[in-house]
């Protein structure tokens, strides 16, 4: 194995042999041996040949003794273990350059959603302003409310790729509330209702016991996350059905004394599917067929994300179909039975306090004028700065008596972060006063460190008016 012959081996010390950074460790390994009177197991060291290459050897060197407890010899079995260690280098280089790889991703990921969604806020929230324009033509009304469904599909598409990011990679955390379900699917087909009404089709909707009648079990679990589901499961159903019903039923069976399984279905009289378009219709990226996208549109990223996200709240969710006789997709998953919550507190809207004196630091302009447009009608007194810096020295001046600031993260000069760090130092009301961050960066990650740079809370680009005035009274809420 190393290439001498035995003769040259004569008189030659071990650490001779051994490459001279293994030499600490072998020292030890010895020096153990010796002290425990046994071996030690397989050991692994780098050894030397005689033409100067190294090659990996696994040992097991165990000492003899003699009856007085002497150390008389030394008798050791080695092996090549060369190709296993160049495979375990090639493992690792490999795991390396896919957590490398994955991160690109993610970043790639990030990136994008932020150049998406920034655009995205403008072209949503002034159609939506735009929409209310009472003087608007009709004609032009139906434009603006065209875009406005074409970008919200567009911001669809960014969302069903960063869940699929997510799930990927387990960074999908759940949110666990009180919700009822019956109150959630109303709430889905009301949504959905127009669409389906535009194409001439009926939604029917059945409740089993026990969740019909006034005492309707409510449930403990991600109500976002099933209404996702339900979503897109109708969406689907409106899609691919062009005259006929749609059929939606739920029903909850005990599950032990505190537990229900809740199962909704969603039946349609669409076009169906064959044996093999159901094979791979939870896919990524697939569709039942080629000509599906061509003539219904989609990314086939829905149905992909329905399934991953019932099996991480343990669910399920399957179909049955055939061409031409229509769809029905089941979702089935068990959850804690929860106490009620109080209706009116669910639908009150959010009213911010003409008195709230808000700081808005946003270097868009086109951002810094919808926002002002949307906080108009509240009646708050706002102000703004185009970077950190100044909303820094606005927030130093003491007669700039903010009780909350709106930052956006990436500005030039100082970006939010740095700006948000440098008024916690402030003294005074710098330190304690709500800073909710503006980003169209949303991943969980990304939020859990706003968190841990200071900030109050966090609403995500493109702006969802009541999310925002949610976030606001939340924090000012939490403050006083």
């Amino acid at each position: 194995m190393l290439g001498y012959r035995p003769e040259e081996l004569v008189g030659t010390s071990i650490f001779e042999l051994i490459d001279s950074e293994e030499h600490p460790r072998a020292a030890d390994a010895l020096n153990r041996i010796i002290l425990q009177k046994g071996s030690l197991g397989p050991t692994e060291v780098l050894v030397k040949r005689k033409d100067g290459s190294r090659v990996w050897l696994e040992g097991n060197l165990r000492p003899a003794h003699n009856v007085f407890g002497e150390l008389i010899e030394w008798v050791d079995v080695l092996r090549d273990i060369s190709e296993r260690k160049d495979a375990e280098r090639a493992l690792v280089k490999a795991l390396a350059e896919a957590d490398a790889a994955a991160e690109a991703k993610s970043q790639f990921l990030a990136n994008m959603s932020h150049e998406l969604r920034t655009p995205l806020t403008s072209i949503i929230g002034f159609s939506d302003l735009l929409s209310r324009e009472e003087m608007l033509p009709e004609h032009s009304r139906d434009f603006v409310n065209k875009i406005s469904r074409a970008s919200r599909t567009l911001l669809n598409v960014v969302n069903d790729v960063l869940d699929l990011s997510k799930l990927e990679s387990g960074a999908l955390e759940l949110d666990f509330t009180s919700f009822n379900p019956v109150r959630l699917i109303e709430d889905a087909i009301s949504l959905l209702a127009p669409q389906a009404e535009s194409k001439g089709l009926d939604i029917q909707f059945q409740v089993e016991p026990p969740l019909c009648g006034a005492a309707q079990s409510w449930l403990h679990g991600d109500d976002m996350r099933i209404n996702q589901v339900l979503l897109n499961l109708l969406s689907n159903a409106i899609k691919f059905t062009d005259n006929g019903t749609i059929a939606v039923n739920v029903s909850a069976q005990p599950r032990g004394a505190s537990r229900m399984l809740l199962t909704i279905s969603v039946a349609d009289s669409g076009v169906g599917m064959s044996a093999d378009q159901l094979a791979r219709l939870f896919d990524r990226f697939s569709q039942a067929d080629g000509s599906i996208s061509r003539r219904y549109g989609g990314t086939g990223l829905g149905l992909a994300i329905s399934r991953r996200l019932m099996e991480l709240m343990g669910g399920s969710i399957s179909v049955e179909s055939e061409p031409g006789r229509g769809s029905c997709f089941t979702v089935e998953v068990e959850l804690d039975v929860s106490e009620p919550v109080e209706e009116a507190a669910r639908e009150s809207a959010v009213q911010l306090d003409r008195s709230i004196n808000i700081l808005l630091a946003e270097d868009h302009p086109a951002n810094r004028e919808l926002l002002g447009a949307l906080l108009k009608d509240s009646g708050v007194k706002l102000s703004f700065a185009t970077n950190g810096a100044e909303a820094l020295s606005m927030m130093s001046e003491g007669e700039n008596d903010f009780d909350l600031v709106l930052m956006d993260i990436q500005m030039p000069v100082m970006d939010g972060v740095s700006a948000t760090k440098a008024i916690r130092q402030l003294k005074g009301r710098g330190a304690t006063v709500p800073i909710i961050a503006l980003s169209a960066n949303v991943l969980p990650g990304q939020i859990r460190q706003y968190e841990q740079d200071g900030f109050s809370g966090h609403v995500g680009k493109p702006i969802n008016v009541g999310v925002l005035f949610a976030a606001i009274s939340n924090a000012l809420h939490v403050t006083t």
